[in-house]
C-alpha cells in the first residue's frame, strides 16, 4: 500500500498519492419499512389499536422533490410517499420541511387521503425549519408554538387535540 508524504515533504519515489475524494451532497435517507407485527395490534390491555401515526423528519421538502423527482425517473421521494400511503396513517407528521406554505411542493399539499393539513413554518428564515401535521380525521383543535415568541417564530410545534389525546410534532 503506497505512503502518504507528510504535508511540504515529497512522497517517496514510486509511492503515489492518494486520489482527492470528490465532495458529494447528503443523500436522504430511505424510511426503514417494516410490516405490524400481530402482537403490535392490540393494546395493552387486549383492545383494537384504532389509530396509526407516522413521522418523517423529511430535512427539506422542496430538495427532495427538486434533487430527486424531477432529476430521476425513479425518486426517492416518490418512493417514500407510495410508503406512506401503502402504511395508510391517520396521521402524517413532517418535521424540518424547511418550506413556507406558499412553497410547498403539490406532492404533498393534494395528498386527498388528507383532507385536513397544518403547517408551521419560520417566519424570519425562508428554507429553515418547519412542520406538518397531515391528519384523516378533523382533529378538535389545532393551536401552534408553545406560548414564547422567540421560539414560536421558527415553526416548529402544532398541537392537536384530538377526542382522548394530544398530538405534538
Amino acid at each position: 500500500m503506497p505512503k502518504r508524504a507528510k504535508k511540504n515533504e515529497e512522497a517517496v519515489e514510486g509511492e503515489t498519492e492518494p486520489a482527492k475524494k470528490e465532495k458529494k451532497g447528503k443523500e436522504p435517507e430511505a424510511p426503514i419499512l417494516y410490516e405490524d407485527p400481530p402482537d403490535k395490534m392490540t393494546s395493552k390491555d387486549g383492545r383494537a389499536s384504532n389509530m396509526k401515526i407516522t413521522s418523517w423528519n423529511v430535512d427539506g421538502l422542496r430538495a427532495w422533490v427538486r434533487k430527486n423527482g424531477m432529476d430521476s425517473s425513479i425518486s426517492l421521494f416518490f418512493v417514500c410517499l407510495q410508503w406512506v400511503r401503502k402504511e395508510d396513517p391517520d396521521v402524517l407528521c413532517l418535521q424540518e420541511t424547511k418550506c413556507a406554505e406558499k412553497a410547498l411542493p403539490s406532492e404533498i399539499t393534494d395528498m386527498p387521503e388528507y383532507p385536513h393539513k397544518y403547517w408551521a413554518g419560520s417566519e424570519d428564515k425562508e428554507g429553515y425549519s418547519g412542520v406538518a401535521m397531515l391528519c384523516k380525521t378533523e382533529p378538535l383543535s389545532v393551536t401552534y408554538g408553545i406560548g414564547k415568541e422567540e421560539h414560536d417564530k421558527e415553526g416548529r410545534v402544532i398541537t392537536a387535540e384530538f377526542p382522548s389525546f394530544f398530538l405534538v410534532t
